[in-house]
């Protein structure tokens, strides 16, 4: 096996085993068990709507889940009612797929009802499609950015699509990330003041705060043509900047495949560099690569002085991951379990923490936390307090319309909360709501395992690196 060709640093961390007495145990498991006390109180008061008994039923049978889903993916192309009910009954109408009860009985009905079928599974897809997308224009999504400002809950904004394929596409991707920072930062300065959202440990947090894809600023990120392809990046994403500057915003840059990894870490230096923006970048803990990944960062911002915001996340990717270097012959770059992932997003927001800069003269790394993963958010937690730094030092960031019980419990312990908010019409989204779907009803999803299966605390809180330890010392025998 031989590493990914687009792979431009070699990684010193990909098997290390960490020392599990660095973390206490105790502490974690306290937060934690608090946490959740906190999410099933709210949990308690809220009503369960037509979405969630249907994923419930999605997360309880495998072959439901997985017909529904290919059936979300392929709503978008279906234009007629006899169309979508054929679609409908081809998918779940299979002796391995288990219906809810209600469901089967409006598939099997007569064809007079088909229309009516057809037309009730849309909108329910629908409804669906706008608990994770907030909407498809400025102007739609500014009612329900400022309704989740007042509930003391801060947004990034994901323009939604795949990569573009053509100049129009990027010229119209460019054009409309500029009108959002725009207008986003003209609408945001008439909101009523949240310190808890504005106030950081050292400065003021900008309202405005919006994430890219480098796939989405040219035709082709071609990480074989590095230098090359750096070039077309900067002339693309310039005005963009230069608007974020003007405008006060945040600009992250996402990541994406791991092909595009070191691209997109080596284009967001340069532009750190170039550029006096609000600077973030995402970080993936599932690969194994995201410790050197982290020191990369660390070690740029003590050389500028800059202070970044990292955002660190699981990863979205795994499957075609694992699927593609397979097929190509390469290292998996991926971590293979799910405890594996955990542990070294734990010891990756670790690394960042101890970055965090103390006073505005430092360079350093700002710590924005993003998963849903009570587990995760109790370790981190209880190192920011041994490192004495405060509750403001930190943001939590997760999915819009994911997870609202463990939103509400980081609120009321008073950290700020930002949601990734889509942005974009339904036909393009369809795919990100699938991804949503799936992660919500993995079977290592820490939503299912938490919010549906109510699993004993003590199993959700356990600790990723003993697990580690362990298979460590058994390796050993």
């Amino acid at each position: 096996m031989v590493d990914h060709p687009s792979s431009q640093q070699k990684h010193k961390n990909m098997n290390r085993i960490p020392d599990v007495s660095v973390y206490d145990e105790q502490r974690i498991m306290q937060i934690g068990c608090e946490l959740l006390a906190a999410m099933h109180e709210h949990e308690a008061k809220q009503a369960f709507s037509a979405t969630e008994k249907l994923m419930d039923w999605a997360m309880k049978d495998h072959g439901f889940k997985v017909q529904l889903f290919r059936f979300v993916d392929t709503l978008p192309t279906l234009h007629t009612s006899s169309q979508v009910y054929g679609y409908l009954a081809d998918f779940l109408l299979q002796p391995e797929v288990h219906l809810p009860l209600g469901m089967a009985t409006a598939l099997k009905a007569g064809k007079i009802f088909r229309p009516a079928v057809a037309m009730t599974t849309r909108k329910q897809i629908e409804h669906m499609a706008k608990r994770f997308i907030a909407g498809m224009t400025a102007n739609e999504i500014l009612p329900v950015l400022e309704k989740q400002w007042e509930k003391q809950t801060a947004f990034s904004i994901d323009l939604l699509g795949e990569e573009c394929l053509s100049e129009e596409e990027t010229d119209a991707y460019r054009v409309r990330y500029l009108e959002l920072v725009q207008q986003l930062s003209t609408a945001t300065k008439s909101w009523k003041a949240q310190l808890i959202l504005e106030e950081g440990m050292l400065a003021n947090v900008p309202r405005t705060n919006l994430s890219l894809k480098i796939s989405s600023l040219v035709t082709k990120a071609d990480p074989m043509d590095f230098e090359g392809t750096l070039a077309k990046l900067d002339q693309a994403i310039k005005p963009i900047l230069l608007q974020a500057v003007q405008c006060g915003a945040l600009i992250n840059f996402d990541m994406e495949n791991y092909a595009l990894k070191d691209l997109t870490i080596e284009f967001f230096k340069q532009c750190c560099e170039k550029y006096n923006f609000v600077a973030g970048i995402a970080l993936q803990a599932y690969l194994r690569s995201a410790e050197d990944d982290a020191h990369n960062l660390i070690e740029f911002t003590k050389r500028t002085g800059r202070q970044i915001t990292v955002r660190l996340v699981k990863g979205a990717y795994w499957d075609f991951e694992v699927i593609n270097a397979q097929q190509m012959g390469w290292k998996i770059p991926v971590w293979m379990h799910k405890h594996e992932t955990d542990a070294c997003y734990e010891r990756v927001a670790d690394l960042l923490l101890t970055a965090t800069p103390r006073d505005l003269s430092q360079g350093g790394i700002h710590l924005a936390l993003g998963s849903h993963n009570v587990r995760s958010i109790a370790s981190v937690l209880s190192t920011l307090e041994s490192q004495g730094l405060p509750k403001n030092a930190i943001e939590m960031q997760m999915l819009y319309g994911m997870a609202d019980s463990i939103k509400v419990a980081i609120i009321e312990r008073g950290y700020r909360l930002r949601e990734y908010v889509p942005v974009g019409e339904f036909l393009p989204g369809m795919a990100y709501l699938v991804r949503r779907l799936l992660e919500n009803t993995s079977n290592e999803s820490w939503l299912r395992a938490g919010d549906h299966e109510r699993l004993p605390d003590n199993v959700l809180l356990e600790s990723p690196h003993e697990i580690l330890d362990l298979e460590h010392k058994r390796a050993k025998q």
